[in-house]
This record gives C-alpha cells, structure tokens and sequence, in this order.
C-alpha cells in the first residue's frame, strides 16, 4: 500500500475514532462535505490541511505518521531472556508497559512509585535488555512497539496470566461503559470461520483505537481491558447428566 493512502485510511479511522463525520469536518474546515469527500478519493491534501484536520482531531502530524506506521506493523515476540527479566521484575514491567503506552519517564515519577534514580535504572535495564534506546536526558526510543505477542508457555503468561483474568473478571460489570456477555449455541464450521473473522477484526480495530487515543493527553483517556474468549465447548454439567 502507498504511504499516502496508508496515510488517508489511518486518517479515516481517527475520524471514524471520534465520531466524526465528513460533514461535521467539512463545518470545521468551511468546506463542503462533497469537497471533504474529493479530497479523500483524489488524495488530494496539502500538509497545510492535513495539519489543519490534526488540529481538529487533537493529533500532530508526526502523531498520525507513527500510528499509520504502528498499523502496518505484525506483532511481535521477545526473547525469552528479555520476558523472563520483565517476569521477574513487576516494577520493571509496568514501568515498560506505561512507555509503551505513551508515557514519557517524568510523567511516570510523577505518578507513580518511582523515584528519579530507580526510574534510571530501569531505563538502563531496559536499555541493557534491548528494548529501549536510552539516551541523554533520560530521552527514550523504543525498539519494540506495543503489539506484543506473549509467548504461549512463556514467562509472562505463566506468571500473570491467571491471575490476570481473575482479577478482570472478579467486578459486577454493572456500569453503563462495561460489558460481560455469555453465549452458547451450536454453529456450523462456516459459522465458527465467520465468527473467527470478526472476532480478529474487534481485536485489530481496538488496537488501532488504543494507538490514536495514545497521542492523547493522559486525562483524557482512561484504561481499559478487553477479553474475548470463543471455543468449541460444552458445560460439564450437561455431560454429568448424559446416558
């Protein structure tokens, strides 16, 4: 795909993220949403513009670069050396979890439990561990990106992950904003593949959300954890009672 029009789809998608409409764009540019929408199908912006829907949509330019470069990109595994060391170091994790997730060292001392000389020495070690670049400063890159697959039987899911789930799932799901559903049924193999296929399009287009809220600030998004679980299965207790 051309870098223009990975561009203009990552554009599309921050619109469609803040419920924005072509028309309602129009309005902001003073433009018609006819010109809004020739615009689109010419892939005819300047950068002026380009900046000008940015400002709109509370992103900069480079922000929308970087989430159109992160779309394209595959998930990726660490070694097993680099998920035993973040296993084994819960404030070293979640202190690598909060730079993927934006945050800059100083935001982190300023809201967590770190101090300025324990947050260097995790930026060392994440530096020795190959998953950041440390420079002057204590200016960070990172070397990895947050679409992490953690491996099946490795470290991290072996130690976090059932208590993970339970904690999740340990709420009343009761607010307005949350969601717990359960269904069961029987479906047929086209079925299963249709429902396999949109299940991994929520995935995609929630991470995709979760990277053009990342250029945010931090007040004005909140954490959220989303769980989706689909397998051939039968309740045990409908075996306890067959013949």
């Amino acid at each position: 795909m051309k870098q223009t029009t990975r561009l203009l789809d990552t554009l599309k998608k921050c619109l469609k993220a803040k419920g924005m409409t072509y028309h309602q764009l129009g309005d902001a540019l003073g433009l018609s949403e006819a010109s809004i929408k020739r615009l689109f199908s010419e892939q005819t912006f300047s950068v002026k513009r380009l900046e000008e829907i940015c400002d709109i949509l509370d992103l900069s330019l480079y922000d929308l670069a970087k989430i159109s470069a992160d779309a394209e990109t595959d998930p990726i595994v660490l070694t097993v050396d680099q998920e035993t060391a973040l296993a084994e170091n819960p404030k070293l994790l979640v202190f690598f979890y909060l730079l993927l997730s934006g945050r800059d060292p100083a935001s982190i001392i300023r809201d967590y439990d770190v101090s300025d000389e324990e947050s260097l020495r995790l930026l060392l070690e994440l530096d020795r561990l190959g998953l950041v670049e440390l420079h002057p400063g204590n200016k960070v890159r990172l070397r990895t990106h947050k679409n992490i697959q953690w491996r099946k039987d490795g470290p991290i899911r072996t130690r976090y992950e059932t208590m993970i789930i339970r904690e999740f799932l340990n709420a009343p799901f009761d607010p307005q904003e949350h969601r717990l559903r359960f269904e069961t049924g029987k479906l047929s193999d086209g079925s299963q593949f249709v429902m396999l296929k949109k299940i991994d399009h929520l995935i995609r287009e929630y991470v995709e959300l979760t990277q053009i809220d990342q250029a945010l600030p931090q007040e004005k998004s909140h954490n959220t954890g989303l769980m989706i679980a689909f397998r051939p299965w039968v309740f045990s207790m409908l075996d306890t009672f067959k013949r």
